[in-house]
């Protein structure tokens, strides 16, 4: 089966790519594509109807935040510079695993270009400024000025039929262990209420510490969050937590602290674990 999608040209008239589904690395270029482009409805096409049992097509646009109007237009332009190149393949009759290279446009260098990607600016432009900008954009592409991004994946695909999809195990949800650090904090006892989390993005989850002072004297202590790795910390928030501030354990005491925290919905696809760090220090 050959699969149509329509890439905004800038033009009347849209430029037209094929895309065939019985091709594994087509599906991996059609998908990493329409995922570049935030054009969420095109990509959950190319997933798995494993990975679709578990989440929906409104819960998954919903996580992810799509693009739309001219917003949407110019990221399928610049989603047309995108190369890929299989790099190492494992193939069975029905399962695939490919490592790919990757060259994309760099969206945070292209950023001072478009508005910093602002949706509302983006989509207020007059019809003659996004054609100027299309077509800035287009001659900085082929006279290869773009800055643009490299990097390696690997792709899990299920065969379906005479069809190949992305298999993105969304079922395994994401894996968060938390651990302590109390080598800074030789006398007081903490125990975790769970030492490792599994769940969905979008999702809440719930931490509590026990902790006691063995010593003859209240104690203060400062209870740090370290969220790795470092450049996905900021999809793990917290919505309530009592130990923020310093807390103080009286002698020979046990206290309970909780935490309440939400994994972002937007958390970027493929990450299947976080980990969380408790580092406990005395404070003077």
């Amino acid at each position: 089966m050959v699969l149509w999608l329509l890439f905004g040209s800038g033009d009347v008239h849209a430029a037209e790519r094929v895309f065939d589904t019985s091709d594994p690395v087509s599906v991996i270029e059609a998908y990493l594509r329409a995922v570049y482009a935030r054009d969420f409805p095109a990509a959950y096409r190319f997933v798995s109807a494993e990975d679709r049992k578990v989440r929906d097509l409104e819960r998954y646009l919903r996580q992810r935040g799509p693009f739309s109007g001219f917003t949407l237009e110019l990221a399928r332009k610049l989603s047309e510079a995108i190369e890929i190149t299989p790099l190492q393949q494992q193939m069975t009759a029905n399962r695939a695993q490919i490592v790919v290279r990757y060259r994309m446009p760099d969206p945070k260098k292209l950023a001072p270009l478009v508005f910093n990607w602002n949706a509302y600016r983006l989509n207020s432009l007059a019809p003659q400024n996004r054609g100027e900008l299309l077509e800035d954009l287009d001659k900085q592409g082929r006279d290869g000025l773009l800055d643009m991004s490299e990097g390696t994946e690997t792709f899990e695909l299920l065969k379906e039929g005479n069809h190949w999809r992305i298999f993105l195990n969304w079922a395994a949800g994401v894996r968060i262990p938390v651990r302590l650090d109390l080598s800074k904090v030789a006398d007081l006892q903490v125990t975790l209420s769970r030492s490792e989390v599994v769940l969905q993005p979008g999702e809440l989850f719930e931490i509590s510490l026990s902790i006691r002072n063995r010593t003859g004297e209240a104690v203060t202590a400062r209870i740090g969050h370290l969220v790795q790795p470092d450049e996905i910390a900021e999809y793990l928030d917290f919505v309530e937590c009592g130990f923020l501030l310093p807390v103080t354990i009286e002698p020979d005491k046990e206290q309970k602290f909780f935490g309440t925290y939400m994994l972002r919905a937007s958390l970027p696809e493929g990450v299947r674990q976080l980990n969380l760090t408790y580092d406990f220090r005395l404070l003077k």
